[in-house]
């Protein structure tokens, strides 16, 4: 036959049922490759005794690393160029041998096998599961698997010469009820961890997804005419897609809020920080002052608070060596074990709802500006003498809270990296009221600590954000900070602080120094 050498490559858990009739129908082929993910059935013996009369057989072990990454794993170990990549739980049609002859094999060739997928051994020609082609032939110097947990696929790029066989394979799909419920309750949870920070989710789009994907599969996709199984099979696929959503939506939920508050020798306006902190209708797990140096009466100060504060409340401190913001931020977030950071100022007084509202819009991928309302020297005179109940007397109606309004501006305000393609910065960034999930500040590594002095390092940490295929949302009307009135920081780093800033706009940083960081 003008056939190349092809090695055939399997990943197999628990696939006693069906592995020694995929084994089989396969020995026609020059070598198998099977990775084993800690079966705990008979499925290594199966194995065992197949290598009796195939000696061509690698049998290989891994713990689950996903199904993109197995598969991966076992094209690395075949000795051949090109691969047929199938499931244990699928039987290679021989009659399909014949057509593999007629091709004519280029290095860019990828072939789409047709699936008979059976259901208590019938083949059900509905319920989205028929016509079902799968990538299955190809040459592994020019494409392989992608690193998906789930639904992993090939990599097909503009060149892909891709190819229908008419025969193909069998599916054993499910024996019953139980193992199609199983497959569904894992492959969802798995798609939730995978999409974690890709897509978003609620209840709402839950039930859409799955009683979208229900109606479809038994109305249009014709599952009524198999009877139960037809419904059955509808019905779980509607339960799949809407716990896949649901379990998104329960990953996402916010578990954990650390608040963090960066300060500097202002015991007294940090004071009045804490006492806000403790009027807030929603509180943060922790509180975290990270502090740049002050000196011991700040210390005194949170010792004092952190006796009768309504949440735990530690104190991140540095040496002074000058305005070194971003490295004690960095510092605190280490420290911090929340999964959502909310940052502010030492002399932001927070409006009640404050957690609330930056709870409320916060998704992966999303950072999140909150309201600043400036006090001008008399107000923060006032409040500072009579405490922080003074701040509502001087609300105007910019630092009023307005949750319609709020809604409104943030789903219309995203920022997102094409915005530098004509702009190279963006106005009103400021860590004063900034939020985010801490594995989005992780994967940029954190802020800058080449920024000495006061400037811009907020900006540049937002642009390397946007970078990273984050996007920066506004609240306005909502996430309300009171701003005390001070005099100006000294601005005599700006400029060269500013040229970092550019230097990541023109270069598309996502990272600054991934070594200088944790």
């Amino acid at each position: 036959m003008n056939l190349p050498k092809i090695s055939v490559c399997i990943i197999a858990k628990n696939a006693e049922s069906t592995l020694k009739e995929c084994l089989e129908s396969l020995t026609c082929f020059d070598e198998i490759v099977l990775v084993d993910n800690n079966s705990t059935d008979s499925t290594q013996q199966i194995v065992k005794e197949f290598h009796k009369t195939y000696k061509n057989l690698k049998v290989f072990e891994s713990a689950f690393i996903g199904f993109g990454a197995l598969k991966n794993l076992a094209i690395s170990k075949a000795s051949n160029a090109w691969i047929f990549s199938i499931d244990a739980d699928e039987v290679f049609d021989k009659s399909a041998l014949l057509e593999l002859a007629t091709l004519e094999w280029s290095e860019n060739l990828v072939l789409l096998m047709p699936r008979k997928n059976l259901y208590r051994k019938e083949w059900i020609k509905a319920c989205g599961w028929y016509p079902d082609f799968v990538h299955r032939i190809f040459n592994k110097t020019h494409t392989q698997f992608n690193v998906n947990l789930v639904h992993e696929s090939l990599e097909i790029t503009k060149d892909t010469q891709v190819v229908r066989l008419k025969n193909g394979l069998l599916h054993y799909a499910y024996n019953d009820m139980e193992t199609l419920i199983a497959k569904m309750q894992h492959y969802s949870t798995l798609w939730a961890k995978q999409n974690l920070h890709k897509k978003h989710s609620s209840m709402a789009t839950s039930i859409i997804h799955g009683g979208f994907k229900f109606m479809r599969d038994y109305c249009i996709k014709k599952g009524f005419l198999y009877g139960y199984k037809g419904f059955i099979i509808s019905l779980c696929n509607g339960l799949g897609a809407f716990f896949k959503y649901a379990k998104l939506y329960e990953m996402q939920c916010v578990k954990s809020v650390s608040l963090i508050i960066t300060t500097y020798n202002q015991k007294e306006r940090l004071a009045l920080v804490l006492d806000s902190v403790k009027q807030l209708e929603v509180l943060p797990n922790e509180v975290l002052v990270a502090d740049d140096g002050s000196k011991e009466d700040t210390k005194e100060l949170i010792e004092s608070y952190a006796r009768d504060f309504p949440c735990t409340l530690k104190h991140i401190w540095q040496e002074d060596k000058g305005f070194r913001a971003s490295a004690i931020r960095n510092r605190a977030v280490e420290a911090a074990n929340g999964d959502y950071i909310i940052m502010v100022d030492g002399d932001m007084v927070l409006e009640s709802h404050f957690i609330k509202d930056h709870l409320y819009f916060a998704k992966p991928k999303r950072l999140l500006q909150g309201s600043r309302a400036l006090l001008d020297s008399v107000q923060t005179r006032d409040v500072l003498e009579g405490g922080i109940c003074k701040v509502y007397d001087y609300r105007g109606f910019k630092s009023r809270r307005f949750g319609w309004l709020s809604y409104l501006l943030c789903v219309t305000s995203g920022i997102r990296k094409d915005f530098f393609k004509k702009n190279d910065f963006i106005k009103g960034t400021r860590s004063c009221n900034m939020s985010f999930y801490r594995q989005d500040y992780l994967e940029i590594g954190g802020f800058n600590e080449n920024f000495i002095g006061w400037g811009r390092e907020d900006s540049e940490f937002v642009a390397r954000f946007l970078f990273n295929g984050g996007e920066l949302r506004r609240l306005k009307f909502g996430g309300i900070a009171y701003h005390l009135w001070h005099l100006e920081n000294n601005k005599e780093m700006l400029e060269s602080n500013h040229q970092i800033y550019l230097q990541t706009i023109r270069e598309q940083k996502t990272q600054w120094k991934i070594e200088k960081f944790f």
